[in-house]
């Protein structure tokens, strides 16, 4: 087989990767979709797929990399391997177990030969950050994560990198920026733990070093635990959901999900459940970062009715618009509502069929 291209997105500091490696020969092509889980330490998805139809392609590329919100990076075929390696042999150091198809990627991982090292992939597999706002929330957030290998490419002093408040890989949750000049920032950090919620400040003091962000120092205080509603309370927002009357649920699933292949697909007990991100990580510059900001909508498809959440005026006056002129032949308007939480994701998980009987118990 013959190597034909790789393509990584540039989201290491959002703490995941799609990759994307093809080869061919005279009667075959065969795709390979790699999720590389910077926090999870190796990779956690793999799909091959042998001679494709071009559509099948498509849809396996965006279900892979549609929601990680980054350019995606044609890479050599030494590189593309050596993410392979390096991802699964952390799979196997970590105990953690490798997906389905090792018969196929399994040699990579014992025998690929390279000088590469993954400093030298992070230029590459990370895209340039452009103001000091967005290096403060990415940094803070690597920092949650216990991500001592993005800290040390990140850090002038590498011993700095060593530094923890978590007990596992944290989620930062909502960050607020506070710029103190010279260089110095202070984020107001709320994040989640195994063992429950806090807020902490911790002081960066950065510069910019050959045109890139390096951290000069970090230093945490004020660490307090928080309830499970004060976080709540903070990062919840109000969600516009629009009630469809739904027919031909098994063909209106099918359109739907090969329209829109980018979206995060979930089988729940009463039906399906849709997830789109924003197609850009700009959330990530703004003085206060909020997890969910990335959230464009959510669909919940059950037997005979269609939901739809948004958190916008102006995303639910296009997305509505748009399901009204593609999927009229499977959809009716018939209510809508406003809440000041997010309600639709928890009507879909509580496995209750009724959603009025469900916002009023």
């Amino acid at each position: 087989m013959n190597f034909e291209y790789a393509k990584i997105t540039r989201s290491r500091l959002m703490g995941s990767m799609g990759l994307v490696i093809k080869h061919s020969d005279n009667e075959s092509e065969i795709f390979e979709y790699y999720l590389l889980d910077c926090e999870g330490l190796g990779f956690c998805d793999y799909v091959r797929l042998e001679n494709p139809t071009k559509e099948e392609a498509y849809m396996e590329e965006e279900r892979l990399m549609g929601g990680l919100g980054e350019n995606r990076v044609f890479i050599s075929e030494d590189r593309a391997l050596f993410l392979v390696q390096y991802f699964g042999q952390k799979n196997i150091e970590y105990d953690k177990p490798l997906p389905d198809g090792q018969e196929y990627y399994m040699d990579t991982i014992k025998n690929h030969k390279t000088n590469l090292t993954m400093e030298d992939m992070f230029p590459i597999i990370c895209r340039k950050i452009t103001n000091d706002i967005e290096f403060i929330n990415f940094m803070t957030m690597r920092f949650i994560a216990w991500d001592r290998e993005a800290l040390r490419h990140f850090c002038e002093n590498k011993e700095t990198a060593y530094m923890h408040i978590t007990n596992i890989n944290g989620t930062l949750l909502k960050n607020t920026v506070y710029e103190k000049g010279n260089g110095k920032y202070i984020s107001k950090a709320i994040y989640e733990d195994n063992d429950g919620y806090y807020v902490c400040k911790i002081a960066f003091n950065i510069e910019i070093s050959n045109n890139e962000y390096k951290i000069k120092s970090i230093f945490v205080t004020d660490k307090q635990p928080l309830y499970d509603f004060q976080v709540f309370d903070e990062i919840s927002k109000n969600e516009f959901v629009d009630i469809y009357d739904l027919e031909k649920y098994d063909e209106f699933i099918d359109k739907f999900y090969r329209d829109n292949p980018f979206m995060m697909k979930s089988e729940l007990d009463e039906g399906m459940f849709f997830t789109r991100f924003n197609f850009n990580n700009n959330h990530v510059k703004e003085r206060v970062y909020v997890i969910n900001n990335d959230l464009k909508a959510i669909y919940y498809a059950m037997e005979d009715k269609f939901y739809v959440a948004t958190y916008s005026k102006r995303d639910r006056d296009y997305i509505n618009k748009l399901l009204l002129a593609n999927y009229k032949d499977y959809i009716k308007f018939d209510d809508a509502m406003c809440f000041e939480q997010n309600v639709l994701f928890d009507f879909a998980e509580s496995g209750c069929y009724d959603f009025n009987y469900f916002i009023e118990d």
